[in-house]
């Protein structure tokens, strides 16, 4: 059936890689990085590996079926959150009917990424690491329906002319005790950034990330995050990074796209994250299976993009509004959806998270 090309061995790019093979075509992954693990192996952290619990609501069965792909094995229940708004702190437990995940980012072993790969290489991907694309002549070399899954690179996004803004961002990680009984997702939103912080751990190792898109962090907010995080749960990190955190696909109103110029779209590439909270595993799996579809049947697979993208660009409305209204209209949001949280939980949060790409469409 010939040979088909994924560039990038994220999330997306081995999903569609994954789907691809399963089919009958040979398949070529090319990735920039010296292994798997994304951001991870950028990362210069001392001596613990970079890594990321990245919380996401999702539904593991849901993703077997429309994937083809078991990832339970690298999820974790994730039951309740804490979250600090403006000064008030929320405990905040998930309902039954809101299964939150959280899955292992980066370069170790238990990490979603590295699960992937252990399936694509038993399906007999191949893999090119050490092969970056950063001009539009490397890009132009690519067969046509080439899958792109490059994520955060800004290069691509610069390259095929597809809108983006850039994020910034403070990261800090650090072990935790084995006694640690704490939140494993800790929110932070106040006036020192318009988008947020957080504290994630997962797998005995922690990290937390202050970031914020279009704007470079004042130095007050670099101060700020990691005081609050040491004074109101304990919780203190060696080091802090500050961090060019890549670009996001949140440029114009029209980002989401499958195809584009002779290419096939996956991930955050294509625009498959929500613009407010940037939920993006989810989108990154549906799009890569759909990435996978466009190869064959492209007016199939671009009718289900647009399905599972639908609210999209409610989402990016949404995000502009609190851009516009920052920080009055972040600080009405944070107090009245967590406030109200007990009485509107239980029946409408799972509808809430339809502005997640795919959440209750696959």
């Amino acid at each position: 059936m010939g040979e088909k090309i994924v560039v990038g061995a994220g999330l997306a790019g081995l999903t569609a890689a994954i789907n691809l093979r399963r089919r009958g075509y040979e398949v070529r992954v090319l990735e920039r990085r010296d292994g798997i693990g994304g951001p991870a192996r950028d990362m210069p952290t001392g001596e613990l590996t970079y890594v990321m619990a990245d919380g996401t609501p999702m539904e593991p069965e849901r993703i077997r079926a429309y994937t083809g792909i078991d990832i339970s094995p690298a999820c974790e229940p994730l039951e309740w959150t804490r979250v600090y708004g403006f000064g008030k702190r929320y405990d905040r437990r998930f309902p039954p009917n809101v299964p939150a995940y959280l899955v292992e980012r980066g370069s170790r072993s238990a990490s979603l990424d590295m699960h992937l790969y252990r399936i694509a290489v038993e399906e007999g991907v191949k893999f090119e690491f050490n092969h970056p694309l950063k001009t539009r002549r490397d890009f132009e070399a690519l067969p046509p329906r080439s899958i792109l899954a490059t994520g955060l690179f800004r290069d691509s996004f610069q390259v095929l002319e597809i809108p983006f803004v850039p994020v910034y961002g403070l990261f800090g990680q650090g072990a935790v005790s084995e006694d640690y009984r704490g939140p494993k997702v800790i929110l932070y939103m106040d006036e020192y950034t318009w988008d947020y912080a957080f504290f994630s751990t997962i797998h005995g190792v922690a990290g937390a990330l202050l970031f914020q898109r279009r704007r470079p962090l004042g130095e007050e907010a670099k101060r700020w995050f990691p005081e609050r995080l040491a004074r109101d749960e304990g919780l203190e990190f060696p080091e802090w990074h500050e961090l060019d955190v890549g670009v996001l696909p949140m440029g114009s109103f029209s980002n989401p796209r499958l195809f584009h110029d002779r290419f096939i779209l996956a991930g955050t590439l294509a625009g498959a994250q929500d613009p407010v909270l940037l939920f993006g595993v989810h989108g990154a799996l549906v799009t890569g299976r759909i990435a996978a579809l466009a190869v064959d049947d492209p007016e199939a697979a671009y009718r289900e993009f647009r399905r599972v993208n639908r609210l999209w660009r409610v989402s990016y409305l949404n995000r502009r509004f609190i851009e516009a209204t920052f920080p009055w209209g972040l600080r009405w949001i944070t107090r009245l959806g967590f406030g109200l949280y007990p009485l509107y939980a239980p029946f409408a949060l799972r509808y809430a998270f339809l502005l997640v790409p795919g959440w209750l469409r696959i």
